[in-house]
């Protein structure tokens, strides 16, 4: 007999198979970035993962906790992972170890760990090195290679890997002798230059899959929205929070978008394929422990997240808007639960439960009980 009472409901997954289908859906867009830029974001990730690691190791010796079993559940190579992807590509690893740091220390663990974490940790880790150190924030260095259209070099190659070491360990600086470039997303260049370098590809016709970094965020986008759609298949999250930024951004975007105007930012196309809208709606406001739970409530918070991604990059003064609105969002997602309550069950729609009212005079009512008699 089974020492469990009843009533029981069991997980039909644990959470590291979860976790582990998420890292799964980033890989192509991982194994992408990689191709047009080069080995930035998987010397990010590395250092990420393993500082994160370390970092929730420690956090659960002080509190007491079985250290293997909770690491076992990958989440905190998720939040990694989210992290690594944030930051720009080849940042020092004091940068990225202070970044996670504070994403899994102050962003999780303050707040009891995993299930009770009020903000998304990866973005909490960002927006703090965003506001700390904006320079090394918004500088976004490629190797030559990744730039030059129809070069030879390869940004996978070796010069590339040794420049991104370089950039992320200073100490090699007087050993490598290797120039860097520094870029911003299309989105943001179209907000500083009023011209996006997805628009002048296509302009000039350059090839797809060329490595000229002119159409690569286009196709880690479209990579990260095959990875939502496998997602989504695969029921690790529902359809609600995604499709309400989605279609919140392409509203805003198209309703104040003129053709021909002088006003930053440009078209819905490149809202969505031209920064980190994708990523965003189906891989880090899908948080399920900070984002909301009823359906109701996840396209209510959808729609705060897609606004706030809109106004920040068009009215805002930061460049990068993801990061902001999701934890904007994670600010509304507890009061979005109270106010999209589901319904009691067997009270219909309109319907309300009365209590009988009580008479406002006791002995009234007893003298016409009287009178009756």
């Amino acid at each position: 007999m089974s020492s469990i009472s009843s009533p029981m409901q069991f997980a039909a997954r644990q959470t590291a198979t979860i976790m582990q289908q998420v890292l799964l859906a980033a890989t192509p867009s991982i194994l992408i970035s990689t191709w047009f830029f080069g080995y930035g974001l998987i010397i990010n990730l590395l250092v990420s993962s393993v500082l994160a690691l370390a970092f929730e190791a420690l956090a659960l010796k002080a509190r007491g906790l079985p250290i293997k079993y909770h690491l076992a559940d990958s989440s905190v190579l998720v939040t990694a992972l989210l992290f690594a992807v944030a930051v720009p590509p080849g940042s020092p690893w004091w940068l990225l170890g202070m970044g996670i740091g504070f994403a899994v220390a102050l962003g999780k663990h303050v707040y009891g760990g995993l299930g009770h974490n009020v903000f998304n940790p990866a973005m909490a880790g960002y927006l703090f090195l965003l506001l700390a150190f904006p320079l090394e924030m918004t500088t976004w260095y490629l190797s030559e290679a990744a730039l030059n259209l129809g070069s030879s070099a390869s940004p996978l190659g070796l010069s590339a890997l040794l420049q991104n070491l370089q950039l992320t360990f200073p100490f090699l600086a007087n050993s490598l002798d290797i120039d860097g470039l520094a870029m911003a997303t299309p989105l943001i260049e179209s907000k500083m230059s009023l011209q996006s370098a997805i628009n002048r590809a296509l302009a000039e016709e350059l090839p797809v899959l060329s490595r000229s970094a002119e159409t690569g965020w286009e196709w880690i986008n479209i990579a990260y929205l095959v990875g939502g759609l496998f997602l989504l298949a695969r029921r690790v999250i529902s359809w609600h929070i995604p499709f309400s930024i989605i279609a919140t951004v392409i509203c805003w975007s198209g309703f104040f978008y003129s053709d021909g105007s002088s006003s930053v930012m440009g078209t819905p196309y490149l809202h969505l394929f031209g920064s980190a809208t994708m990523i965003g709606a189906f891989f880090i406001a899908t948080d399920p422990v900070s984002a909301a739970t009823s359906n109701p409530a996840k396209i209510a918070y959808g729609i705060i997240i897609g606004s706030s991604i809109y106004a920040v990059r068009v009215w805002g003064s930061y460049l990068d808007s993801i990061a902001i609105a999701v934890l904007f969002g994670n600010f509304f997602a507890p009061l979005l639960d109270h106010f999209f309550r589901p319904r009691i069950y067997g009270q219909g729609a309109g319907r309300k439960l009365h209590k009988p009212k009580a008479p406002d005079n006791p002995l009234s009512t007893q003298e016409a009980m009287h009178e009756r008699t």
